[in-house]
């Protein structure tokens, strides 16, 4: 349960949505939850009928259902009837919390070490044991939580939320409206070496990183910054925790890297690309627009435009599941050659 501190009324909610509504009771609202636990002045959502026999014993005081939804299984409640419920529950949510924000002021704590050359736009806020280097640039409405280290050069823009723990290396470059979760590193050298006179010899690292506006990157992901030029993350784009993208990559506008996934050097990923949990992409491919790679897949190869791949290495998702059904007869195979090649030594 999320409570909020700003209450709403179920009309006041209704008046900014296109739906229908059979309000029973007046109530002020001031919380989300599951069905299940919630009270009187809780908003819920009932899209799935496994949750039915929750939905007939929840007491909330508000719920969003499709438009089709019978009202008769919940005669007495306040209902919300509305084409694609979770969608607007959502929007509800991510208002509500919008509300609930204090207006900011600029704030730097105390105990931050700010460079002198460092400057900074309207309302940023500052947090505590923050380090920010020289020439760093952070503009209107970013609030850095604590902990955080921020080096020389760096640009952050407009409306930017850095949690705690992170840090973003030199010369790396934050556009508008990003968000970066907990324990991630921004621009750490790329994975780069030489073997000659029998060591690796290090290559310099001296690229960048760009992030562009409407981007958002899980706890603990790494985004290597380019050997030379810029690795870039694209408008849009949402990376999940535990991601690995190497150096001078390049991610197009509204891809989806999941969970634990890992791009070696210089992939490039197109536009609406989804990539599934644990994938793994050999360096120097491309993948095209709206291509899905399902989890655990291991991408050897370029992958056209639109194409849905699975397994390791990657093949079309079909063809693969139709493999996947027939390994389970392979022992009942292998049985049979067996005794067929022990009849044919027989001869």
């Amino acid at each position: 349960m999320k409570k909020f501190n700003f209450p709403l009324t179920p009309k006041k909610i209704a008046s900014k949505l296109d739906c229908v509504t059979n309000f029973s009771n007046k109530v002020k609202l001031d919380n989300v939850s599951e069905l299940h636990e919630a009270n009187e002045h809780s908003v819920c959502i009932f899209e799935n009928p496994k949750f039915l026999n929750a939905l007939k014993e929840t007491k909330a005081g508000l719920i969003f259902v499709p438009k089709d939804f019978d009202k008769n299984l919940k005669p007495n409640a306040n209902l919300l009837l509305i084409d694609k419920p979770y969608i607007h529950f959502m929007m509800l949510v991510q208002t509500w919390l919008k509300l609930d924000l204090p207006k900011m002021k600029k704030s730097i704590d105390d105990s931050a070490n700010v460079a002198k050359s460092a400057s900074f736009g309207k309302n940023i806020i500052i947090g505590s044991n923050c380090v920010i280097g020289e020439n760093v640039n952070i503009d209107d409405n970013t609030f850095i939580e604590s902990n955080c280290v921020i080096k020389d050069n760096v640009r952050i823009g407009k409306n930017c939320y850095i949690h705690p723990n992170t840090t973003i290396y030199e010369d790396c470059v934050l556009k508008n409206n990003i968000i970066i979760h907990s324990g991630c590193v921004i621009g750490a050298d790329g994975f780069g070496y030489i073997f000659h006179n029998g060591i690796h010899n290090k290559v310099p690292q001296v690229g960048n990183v760009i992030i562009e506006d409407d981007v958002e990157i899980g706890a603990n992901s790494a985004i290597d910054r380019a050997t030379l030029g810029s690795t870039i993350i694209g408008k849009g784009t949402k990376i999940d925790n535990l991601v690995q993208v190497g150096h001078n990559c390049q991610i197009d506008e509204n891809s989806v890297l999941c969970a634990q996934t890992g791009l070696a050097g210089s992939t490039i990923i197109g536009k609406t690309v989804y990539i599934a949990g644990q994938v793994g992409v050999a360096g120097h491919l491309k993948i095209d627009d709206g291509a899905m790679i399902g989890a655990q897949a291991g991408v050897t190869n370029d992958v056209p435009k639109g194409a849905k791949l699975f397994g390791s290495p990657a093949i079309e998702a079909k063809l693969q599941k139709r493999i996947m059904v027939s390994e389970k007869y392979l022992p009942e195979v292998v049985k049979d050659y067996r005794k067929r090649q022990k009849a044919k030594d027989k001869k």
